[in-house]
């Protein structure tokens, strides 16, 4: 198999897809009908599922008989990294795909009274990450939290089952609230957050 055929397998192919097999070759317990979620595609082709009946066989795209039976919706993001500018992104509604962003379990943290979340690492300052950005009280302007690790922010607008792109608002207002990225320290017993501009357009990235 090329690469330019395996870089297309892994395009039409993405986590979170639902799977439904046909025909395993050469594995008579992988039966027809049996159902899986994809989690990822490696650099040979091979399609790696997470199946209902808890077996984690890779498909074989050239010889094994499948379909796609679900396809994750997308989500207009703003994605937020130590050290960078914030991003607007596009991701697959999926628990894999949000967990690979901000790198282990997600959190949804709702500091604002807009229709928006912060989805954040659930152990970020547990494990050490390094810290990202402040949350500030939008009344009074002190600091109430700090993110640690990369984290994006999503819509949830109210009776929403899950969540929303954000809107273009609510993209140009984020990112003009966590444009810059903060250093921290501690100064009289207190942490203060020292806003500053990426050092290189490579950083930005």
């Amino acid at each position: 198999m090329t690469r330019h055929e395996v870089e297309m397998i892994k395009d039409r192919f993405q986590p979170g897809m639902r799977i439904l097999l046909h025909e395993m070759k050469g594995e008579p317990r992988m039966y027809d009908g049996l159902e899986g979620t994809i989690e990822s595609v490696d650099d040979i082709g091979q399609i790696h599922v997470h199946w209902d009946n808890g077996s984690s066989l890779a498909l074989n795209y050239e010889e094994d008989s499948f379909e796609v039976t679900d396809v994750p919706n997308k989500l207009e993001v703003l994605f937020i990294e130590p050290g960078k500018y914030p991003k607007p992104i596009t991701i697959n509604d999926t628990l894999e795909e949000m967990q690979t962003l901000v790198g282990g379990y997600i959190e949804e943290y709702s500091p604002f009274d807009d229709d928006i979340s912060i989805v954040c690492n659930d152990e970020g300052k547990i494990r050490g990450m390094p810290l990202n950005r402040a949350v500030y009280d939008p009344d009074n302007g002190e600091m109430i939290d700090i993110i640690a690790g990369s984290f994006f922010i999503v819509g949830t607008p109210p009776g929403a089952e899950s969540f929303q792109s954000l809107t273009q608002e609510q993209q140009m207002k984020y990112s003009k609230m966590f444009r810059y990225p903060e250093r921290f320290a501690e100064s009289y017993g207190k942490i203060v957050a020292d806003k500053y501009k990426p050092a290189s357009k490579e950083t930005e990235r």
